[in-house]
């Protein structure tokens, strides 16, 4: 029987006082509770950033892209003033779409009714309509949301009074220092359906431990398993560790590791920054994906494969070879998006129980305690954050 939500934040927040070894697996109903998702969704994805791309998508003036969080349609536009922007794409007359797809532009039209809106959300036309002001007396415009940039990647809030993102950061920025993730080059982009709770999908990524048995001839031999050790955490990220042993298929790609400082040049670091996003490294490559969820059984990945631009540029040459690379991740995705499939339907079975975790997966233990923190009663977070705020 699936306890209800409040019972299961209670279990979360035991895992402040337990340490690897003692610490278990998240108990099943975790993944399977509607009414926790529903808390999920006003207490951490309505409050926290969320990463939805790439810089290299919107470099020039008028590029956009769009995208939905969570029911909410968002539109990312770079304006006249080279300003990058996340605006609501919902008309202020009707709540048609303003934008679709990506693309270029010099303005967004919504179909429905001609009314007509400059890069930076402000209203230019309204057919009909005379001067249209919004509620408040003021000029119309689309709402614009919080946006941040880190290493070439976009971030936003649905939370207009969200925290700063990059202080909290800082940690992981430095162990990604070799990497110069703000000139790496998508090859390809990820945009998928999984079926399974996304907190699955981001455990996944969070541990080191399932390489061998899950990716046995796409990855195993390059970051094995047995190799995975954590590296560091903080409240808004943690990571681990894994040698890369560059021989056999791999050897070709022995020189980008030569071009690290450090432990980069035998290890690579992986990533997981909360809520919901996931960075995972090799000297030549990286893998980024947010995951979304759609409901308490599917989640919506977004990302990208990233490759150093060194690597860009010889696969370019050659349609084959970008060909092969993207097979090759989309092979490494559908590996993780198993998983999912086995564990959301094993989230049922009447003798499931949480077994202890390794040290390979600390990871997650930090991944709980975030939960924990930020699952609290709704007016304890009021508070701490009306406390914060001064």
């Amino acid at each position: 029987m699936v306890k209800n939500a409040q019972e299961l934040i209670h279990r979360l927040r035991s895992y402040k006082n337990v340490d690897i070894g003692e610490a278990r697996a998240l108990p099943m109903d975790m993944y399977t509770s509607e009414e926790l998702l529903g808390l999920e969704t006003e207490q951490i994805f309505r409050r926290e950033w969320i990463c939805v791309g790439r810089l290299e998508q919107v470099p020039n003036v008028g590029d956009y892209f769009t995208l939905e969080i969570l029911g909410e349609p968002i539109l990312i536009a770079r304006g006249e003033d080279d300003r990058l922007r996340a605006l609501s794409n919902v008309c202020r007359h009707r709540y048609f779409s303003v934008a679709e797809g990506s693309g270029n532009t010099q303005q967004f039209t919504c179909r429905y009714h001609k009314w007509t809106y400059k890069l930076d959300g402000e209203l230019r036309a309204a057919p009909y309509m005379g001067g249209v002001k919004d509620i408040h007396g003021n000029r119309c415009r689309l709402p614009e949301l919080p946006l941040e940039t880190w290493l070439g990647f976009i971030f936003i809030s649905l939370n207009r009074d969200a925290r700063p993102l990059a202080p909290r950061l800082v940690g992981a920025a430095e162990i990604l220092r070799n990497y110069d993730m703000e000139t790496w080059r998508v090859a390809p982009a990820v945009d998928e359906v999984w079926p399974g709770n996304w907190k699955l999908a981001l455990e996944t990524a969070l541990e080191g431990y399932h390489v061998d048995g899950l990716h046995p001839t796409t990855v195993a031999d390059l970051m094995p398993s047995k190799s995975s050790t954590f590296e560091a955490t903080s409240e808004q990220w943690t990571g681990f560790r894994m040698d890369t042993v560059y021989s056999g298929s791999f050897a070709e790609y022995a020189p980008f590791a030569q071009m690290m400082d450090g432990r980069d040049v035998s290890s690579a670091p992986e990533l997981g920054i909360f809520p919901n996003c996931a960075v995972s490294c090799s000297q030549f490559t990286s893998v980024w994906l947010t995951f979304l969820p759609i409901d308490v059984g599917h989640t919506r990945v977004i990302g990208a494969n990233l490759v150093h631009p060194l690597l860009y540029e010889q696969l370019s040459q050659s349609e084959e070879a970008l060909a092969m690379n993207e097979a090759a991740i989309n092979q490494i995705n559908a590996e993780d998006a198993s998983a999912m499939i086995n564990l959301q339907r094993n989230a049922h079975a009447r003798h499931a129980e949480p077994g202890l975790l390794c040290d390979k997966e600390r990871c997650l233990l930090f991944f709980y305690r975030y939960l924990a923190r930020m699952m609290g009663e709704p007016r304890q977070i009021r508070q701490e954050e009306s406390h914060a705020s001064r």
